[in-house]
């Protein structure tokens, strides 16, 4: 009897894996079923080893768990891919990319489902005239045939949906699938929506908060051509669509892309190598495209399609900076804001407030002695809900009663300082006690249906307020708004980050665009007591090339990505000593490497999350490959330290957040 010998990847963070046995011929990506400890547990099969001295007292894998694989040879080398470049280990990779039920080992299996799915154009949606913009650019992005990153860079309400939606229907009339991801799970409704106008047959919805079993479903569909349509987050990326012939990412310079826990990898990025293997074409839509796919378009690595007037023909609203210095707040908001609202809602229009702190005040503080309410757990102030009459971690989540005393100084002189969405919610109800305040933020759209009642509520009221964090900032079509209020955006625009004028552009710009997509006579107000910042005034052109072109100067000269590469090494123990004697060693062990620079040991912000210090290391190189080679370097070595064991350490490649 012929035996073979299989590399197996399990889901645990090892940086190996394992060899079994077995007398039966396994493809690579099959699910098996194999003994580890003292369980038996689901397995990925990496590779068969061949003319290697092969230990015989080798474990024997138990089952092959399906009749088919879970990836195909595209989608395979895309995880392998993704598991070199970001340096993660390879079992915990394969297995983030397979539903939750396939995961286990249990009485789940990858079989075909006898559901036929039929897709027709519904005529009368399509019944509308393109612009000369879109038109154009149609008839171009309809004869790209291969991989040729493509970027839409089109400004809110330049019909950038409609785009997606006659590129699908190319491809669906060739038999193709299609996958379009968007960065939030709040976004996905209103997308949906305009897809099934369009297209009878089932759109495929796929993110986190869909049920276990209902992602099998979706998945289990796709990999047997069942859908041609999938809408989802990052965790959709690798969807195994059966002749996949095009993604389309919606928003492509949203930070959210980016996992920012766990296995840290970014969906757009792996989307691009994954459209690059499969030799199809990507489509990055966005209004505030990232410096990184800018540059790219200057490199002349992938082209460019405008859309720089909206579908009225009109461009999308400046911004107003109101110099609130010498103003009094009402739970954030100035008396002259108060007014421009007034004067809206009596036109029976609607307005969008944009507030990014959720929760009622973030700091809960005595006045006697300075007391700060803060998490246990980690070093962050706790942030006061008042719909829950509890203080709340925004790092990890733990909630705490609300204190009567202070525990330093046993005062009953406990007050609140700062606003929240819900402040802000509070003070315009008893201010217009007849109009529908709306309330978008994390808290308020956790529930099963919560997105699609809210939008419910804004599309059958007249005159409303909806307040909201970034959630409201992209992608949203409130066609009554005509007035945005943006408030405390002061932080962002002095905040010391490399890549804060980047974020801070992208966010406020998108924030306009939500304004006056009906109406020609719309505002942004953007209260701040910064109203002659340099960076300000390039802002609120809303000319976001401009801001970007600026950004990519300054980032060139100080040789910052993307002309540059970075990674940062994290690092968190219980203590403080073993995380900064861990990252010294590793900067005496690279103090040899030429054409890299590295920044720390440095401590993390919030330096405590859960119980354990942070602190990291800035790896810097000119050249990717290079990097990638220290890196692996660096792993090899890390990997047998006996530090190891009082430390947990990861690599953030192409980090968003650089503290």
């Amino acid at each position: 009897m012929k035996i073979f010998y299989y590399d197996i990847a399990i889901n645990l963070p090892l940086r190996q894996c394992f060899t079994y046995k077995s007398n039966i011929d396994i493809k690579n990506g099959m699910r098996v079923v194999v003994p580890f400890g003292k369980k038996n547990i689901i397995g990925i099969v990496i590779k068969k080893q061949i003319n290697l001295n092969i230990d015989k007292d080798l474990k024997e894998i138990k089952s092959v768990a399906d009749e088919y694989t879970c990836f195909d040879k595209s989608i395979f080398k895309t995880i392998l891919w993704a598991s070199d470049y970001y340096h993660h280990p390879i079992g915990e990779v394969f297995f983030s990319f397979i539903p939750t039920m396939l995961r286990k080992n249990n009485n789940k299996t990858i079989s075909k489902s006898d559901t036929n799915i039929e897709y027709k154009i519904n005529k009368d949606d399509k019944n509308l005239k393109l612009t000369p913009e879109q038109k154009n650019n149609l008839q171009n992005l309809n004869k790209i045939k291969s991989f040729s990153p493509s970027l839409i860079y089109g400004v809110t309400g330049s019909g950038k949906t409609e785009i997606y939606l006659q590129l699908a229907e190319k491809f669906l009339k060739k038999n193709k699938s299609v996958l379009i991801l968007v960065p939030e799970i709040n976004l996905i409704p209103q997308l949906v929506n305009r897809f099934k106008n369009r297209f009878s047959g089932e759109i495929g919805v796929y993110h986190s908060r869909k049920t276990s079993n209902k992602r099998l479903d979706i998945w289990l569909k796709s990999k047997f051509g069942k859908l041609k349509i999938v809408i989802g987050t990052r965790s959709s990326i690798l969807m195994p669509l059966k002749d996949l012939g095009a993604i389309i990412i919606d928003e492509e310079h949203d930070q959210s892309y980016k996992q920012t826990e766990g296995f840290k990898f970014s969906g757009r990025d792996l989307a691009i190598k994954r459209a690059q293997l499969e030799n199809i074409p990507i489509f990055l839509g966005s209004a505030t495209p990232s410096l990184q796919t800018l540059k790219l378009v200057k490199d002349g690595k992938y082209k460019k399609f405008d859309l720089l007037r909206r579908v009225d023909g009109k461009k999308p609203p400046k911004l107003i900076p109101l110099d609130i210095s010498d103003s009094s707040l009402l739970g954030g908001i100035a008396s002259q804001t108060m007014s421009i609202i007034e004067d809206t809602i009596n036109k029976d229009e609607q307005v969008l407030v944009f507030i990014n702190r959720r929760g009622f005040a973030p700091i809960y503080e005595c006045d006697g002695c300075g007391w700060v309410a803060k998490c246990s757990s980690c070093e962050t102030n706790l942030v006061f809900h008042k719909s829950k009459n509890r203080l709340i971690c925004h790092k990890c989540e733990s909630v705490y009663g609300v204190n009567e005393f202070c525990p330093d100084c046993q005062s009953d002189e406990l007050n609140i300082f700062g606003t929240g969405t819900e402040r802000v919610e509070e003070v315009l109800q008893n201010t217009f006690k007849h109009i529908p305040i709306i309330r978008m933020d994390y808290d308020s759209t956790r529930l099963k249906g919560s997105i699609e009642s809210i939008y419910e509520k804004v599309n059958s009221s007249q005159a409303a307020i909806l307040v909201g964090t970034q959630m409201l900032s992209k992608g949203h079509h409130f066609s009554k708004v005509t007035l945005c209020v943006i408030l405390n955006a002061d932080g962002a625009l002095i905040s010391p980050e490399i890549n804060a004028v980047e974020k801070i552009a992208q966010q406020l710009i998108q924030v306009s665009g939500r304004a006056g997509r009906s109406n020609n006579l719309a505002k942004v107000i953007l209260q701040t007591r910064y109203p002659d910042d340099i960076n300000l005034n390039k802002i609120k052109t809303g000319d976001y090339q401009l801001v970007a072109e600026q950004c990519l100067s300054n980032n060139k000269i100080l040789n910052l990505p993307p002309y540059s590469f970075i990674s940062i090494l994290r690092v968190t123990s219980p203590n403080p000593n073993s995380s900064i004697k861990f990252l010294d060693k590793i900067v005496n062990l690279l103090s040899n490497k030429k054409s890299i620079v590295v920044l720390g040991p440095l401590p993390s912000i919030p330096f405590k999350i859960k119980g354990n210090v942070r602190n990291h290391l800035v790896i810097k190189s000119n050249s990717r490959t290079y990097l990638n080679r220290v890196l692996n370097f660096l792993t090899e070595k890390i990997e047998n330290w006996p530090e190891t064991k009082k430390v947990k350490w990861a690599y953030d490649i192409d980090p968003h957040d650089m503290s």
